[in-house]
């Protein structure tokens, strides 16, 4: 069964270390500004298949999908350690980190990831414009899709159930769907 998880109230999350009102539903599209905190999930997740229709709203927009979240500690501008991200960052901005797509592993030990940013860059599309990212989580492997194309490629994931989160860090991004579908 799939579940959408994303409704105008947000009754399936709860918002993590901001008071900026940063997180917000129109009509709803989820809009994620910067600076800083988290939606969390009411509920915890294991082994899923998470499709996520997103637009970049700011060539400089960075966020992520953080997955099996802990949430128990923060590792910076409250976002939650012990936890993976599924980085949302727009290719056309100036940053150090990885684009879209690439994996960060927030006081984890580390495991093997294997990600083709020409590939995240190639499938990449402008600002403004809908974009779906599907994560995949089953044991202790992690995949992600960027419109069809296959990025991310993981192993080594530890936490066995966490929340779903998404970060709100930099520029602007709209969500108009986050479809759930646990195995």
């Amino acid at each position: 069964m799939t579940t959408e998880l994303l409704d105008q109230k947000l009754s399936r999350w709860t918002v993590e270390n901001t008071t900026a009102g940063n997180f917000t539903v129109i009509d709803g599209v989820l809009e994620v500004r910067e600076p800083v905190g988290w939606l969390k999930s009411v509920d915890r997740y294991r082994d899923f298949e998470l499709v996520v229709e997103f637009r970049f709203m700011t060539d400089d927009a960075d966020s992520g999908i953080f997955v099996r979240a802990v949430g128990e500690r923060e590792f910076t501008r409250g976002w939650p350690n012990q936890s993976y991200q599924v980085q949302l960052r727009n290719p056309l901005g100036d940053s150090p980190f990885q684009p879209v797509g690439g994996l960060f592993r927030h006081g984890m030990a580390s495991g093997d990831t294997d990600y083709d940013e020409t590939a995240a860059r190639e499938a990449s599309l402008a600002t403004g414009e809908w974009q779906t990212l599907t994560v995949r989580t089953e044991g202790d492997r992690l995949s992600v899709e960027l419109n069809s194309v296959g990025i991310t490629h993981a192993v080594g994931l530890a936490n066995e159930a966490g929340f779903i989160g998404i970060q709100g860090e930099t520029g602007t991004l709209e969500f108009r769907s986050l479809r759930l579908q646990e195995h």
